[in-house]
């Protein structure tokens, strides 16, 4: 792996849109285009390793989201849960040191889905290789709010002062929620599928530094390959 080049960005974030789009144009239902998605993410995790970034994020359900179909949600969930059961026992996660977290409010996901979770969370809790995150039920505002909850609770508590907090404590207070664990740095490059230009309430703490680049593809997520992830990268190192 090239870890070396300082022009292959460190954090990669991805709006994965366009699964049901793709499944509809292609006469399959939503369920089939989000397992198409699914795959999608597997193939970009793999990129992500041979060029030599170090944390990937990527978008697969928002707190908007949850206004979808009872039945496309429940699929959804079990889609989820089954990948990640599957993570558990993949070798490539192990042999790659791979660390799965989940990043959002789990609040609302079902039992079964939280199991498997923790279940993968705790299985590579210890792995520094590559930081995988996955945005479910998760919301830029929300995070924001809820790191200030707990600031707060901090003060109140007496733990810390009020001057004390700055951008790095801050930071170490969104999501995980774990203050042991690797917070998500800053966003070296966005990438949003399915040729929308909105950045739809995703990691807005982490993209406001002012040096994250912006790239729309117009290729729907279950169609993005190598070639369309080789755009984003040119189009990024042409910047930096």
């Amino acid at each position: 792996m090239n870890r070396n080049n300082n022009r292959i960005p460190n954090h990669v974030a991805i709006i994965q849109d366009g699964n049901r789009r793709y499944a509809y144009e292609n006469d399959k239902s939503a369920y089939k285009g989000h397992r198409e998605g699914v795959k999608s993410t597997e193939r970009i995790v793999e990129l992500c390793g041979e060029v030599g970034i170090k944390h990937l994020t990527v978008y697969a359900l928002s707190t908007e989201n949850l206004n979808r179909d009872e039945e496309e949600l429940s699929n959804l969930f079990d889609l989820f849960t089954d990948k990640l059961k599957e993570a558990t026992t993949d070798e490539r996660i192990k042999d790659n040191e791979i660390k799965i977290r989940i990043i959002g409010r789990k609040d609302f996901l079902p039992g079964e889905l939280l199991d498997a979770i923790k279940r993968v969370e705790e299985e590579t809790k210890s792995y520094e290789g590559f930081y995988f995150n996955v945005a479910i039920g998760y919301g830029g505002r929300r995070e924001i709010v809820d790191a200030t909850k707990k600031l707060a609770e901090k003060v109140r508590q007496g733990v810390i002062k009020p001057s004390d907090i700055n951008q790095d404590i801050f930071s170490k207070h969104l999501y995980p929620s774990s203050e042991r664990d690797v917070s998500l740095p800053d966003v070296d490059l966005l990438v949003r599928t399915g040729g929308e230009n909105r950045i739809s309430n995703f990691l807005l703490w982490q993209i406001c530094g002012g040096s994250t680049v912006f790239y729309s593809s117009d290729v729907f997520w279950p169609e993005f390959n190598k070639k369309e992830f080789n755009k984003a990268l040119k189009a990024y190192k042409e910047i930096n």
